[in-house]
């Protein structure tokens, strides 16, 4: 029997539902692990209506898991992302500041240089680190 294409081709809608499901477990999974896993699939959707949820996980008091929150705002992108990673850039963990120096590079904004420059000043080495990447990917772009 031969199956219409119509179903093999997922409806916004069906869309629309993963998307969610994907979001409630991200929020509220009982397994970090799988909170973890979600918030990473929610970066790769690339859907700006997870910035809400991602910005809410960013108030965890788990590192990784807000790591995993500030890679998914940086593959986001967009004026709200950058805006939730302004606020996080002086978050008490070190592997949060380097990934939201990480996140900053690859995205484009005025003060994205001036802040990364602020970021290669942190007493963290790892976050100096962070912040000499992402300048030096700038530079290596523009060339």
């Amino acid at each position: 029997m031969i199956y219409p294409m119509r179903n093999m081709i997922a409806s916004n809608e069906d869309q629309d539902v993963y998307f969610y499901k994907v979001m409630k477990s991200a929020l509220h999974h009982p397994r970090i692990e799988k909170r973890r896993e979600m918030v990473y699939i929610l970066g790769e959707l690339g859907d700006p209506r997870a910035l809400a949820a991602l910005e809410t996980i960013m108030a965890d008091d788990d590192p990784f898991l807000v790591s995993e929150a500030i890679k998914a705002t940086g593959k986001i992108g967009g004026s709200k992302a950058v805006e939730l990673l302004f606020m996080m850039i002086h978050h008490p963990s070190f592997m949060v500041r380097g990934e939201v120096a990480l996140a900053l590079g690859r995205m484009e904004h005025p003060n994205r240089d001036e802040l990364l420059i602020q970021l290669l000043k942190d007493i963290s080495p790892y976050v100096a680190d962070c912040a000499n990447i992402a300048l030096n990917r700038k530079e290596l772009e523009e060339r």
